[in-house]
């Protein structure tokens, strides 16, 4: 299973959440032991289970067993257009369910707007 996204050393955030958007977005900001900050989008998200703050943070498309279960509890099968992702720290195992999920990294402030989510 190949990781999309692979930061156990980084505390991420459940930074922006759009209904309207379908959108999701993870953030781990600057640190003195980390010069970048991290930004994780997932698009047209259907369903998710996560806490609000992640100690590490790995993303893979789920394998076929967490998959079937996954699509299971949520109703959602994976298709051309939807994405199972296994999401894992140390502390916790949930998924996300969306269409895409991509990362970002620069050096940009805490209240910058993200690269992947720009301000209007």
């Amino acid at each position: 299973m190949a990781h999309v996204v692979d930061h156990p050393d980084r505390v991420f955030q459940m930074w922006q959440y759009s209904v309207s958007m379908k959108r999701l977005l993870l953030r781990s900001n600057r640190r003195d032991s980390f010069p970048s900050r991290i930004d994780v989008l997932f698009q047209n998200v259907k369903a998710l289970k996560l806490p609000t703050l992640l100690h590490g943070l790995v993303i893979a498309e789920a394998d076929s067993d967490e998959a079937d279960r996954i699509s299971r509890e949520t109703g959602f099968l994976p298709d051309r257009e939807t994405v199972i992702y296994s999401v894992r720290s140390p502390a916790y195992d949930g998924y996300v369910v969306a269409g895409v999920c991509v990362e970002a990294e620069d050096t940009m402030e805490y209240f910058e707007p993200s690269q992947l989510w720009p301000e209007p």
